[in-house]
């Protein structure tokens, strides 16, 4: 009774077992699981995968003996095929996320100098100390923040010091009027003037959002690419 009842159950488990009769054995050691053993075309060997894909490859590619043996000594083992319907993705790994300028503001905590007063009277200044900004200057600056759709900016020329004033609220603002200020910097307009510009970013409620000196030489690798607006405020924004 006992031994009936255990060839029953052994039957049970063949039956309910996945058919992975045959093992293909390729001669750079990888293993193919077919359900059944591969049919020969000339110098083809044709293989039906265990999900019923029939695919093909070059006969001499198969470890003929090596297959054999391997399916004597391992019969019967159930090994699941890696195939595309059952591979899982491999979770990609945690990729290291860029500085942002709201994360270098907090943990550095700058001690960003405001304006000072000669330059908050910038905008109606008439004393001695001021002078006209150059021409070809403040046509170059107004051709490219105009066509960068920036508009809250102003030039100043204190004690023969250009200044630049821009409002800007966001990080995308801070880097879009650097790198502004270099183009127009490398206009053909004001390529003649060899000056460093003196930069003040404030929000629009007034708050300090930084303080830079650029001088053609910056302006030049941030235009051709070599630096980027970021990497050239960390490095340069007055603390």
């Amino acid at each position: 009774m006992k031994k009936s009842l255990a060839s029953g159950l052994l039957a049970l488990l063949l039956a309910a077992a996945p058919a992975f009769a045959y093992v293909v054995k390729l001669k750079d050691g990888s293993l193919i699981f077919a359900k059944t053993k591969y049919t020969v075309k000339g110098d083809k060997a044709i293989i039906t995968l265990e999900n019923g894909t029939v695919t093909q490859m070059k006969l001499d590619l198969i470890d003929v003996d090596g297959s054999e043996q391997y399916n004597k000594e391992n019969f019967g083992n159930v090994v699941a095929i890696d195939t595309p319907d059952g591979r899982k993705p491999t979770p990609a790994p945690d990729m290291p996320q860029p500085a942002r300028l709201q994360d270098y503001m907090k943990n550095k905590k700058p001690r960003m100098a405001l304006p000072s007063q000669a330059d908050k009277a910038a905008g109606g200044g008439t004393g001695p100390s001021f002078q006209d900004v150059d021409p070809n200057l403040q046509s170059a600056f107004a051709k490219v923040f105009d066509g960068a759709g920036i508009s809250q900016y102003k030039l100043t020329n204190f004690r023969g010091k250009t200044g630049l004033l821009v409002t800007t609220n966001t990080e995308e603002a801070v880097f879009n009027a650097l790198n502004a200020a270099a183009r127009a910097l490398s206009d053909p307009q004001s390529r003649g003037l060899a000056i460093t510009i003196h930069i003040i970013l404030t929000t629009s409620g007034g708050e300090a959002a930084g303080t830079l000196e650029m001088s053609p030489e910056q302006a030049r690798q941030l235009v051709n690419g070599q630096v980027s607006a970021a990497d050239y405020f960390v490095k340069n924004v007055a603390l």
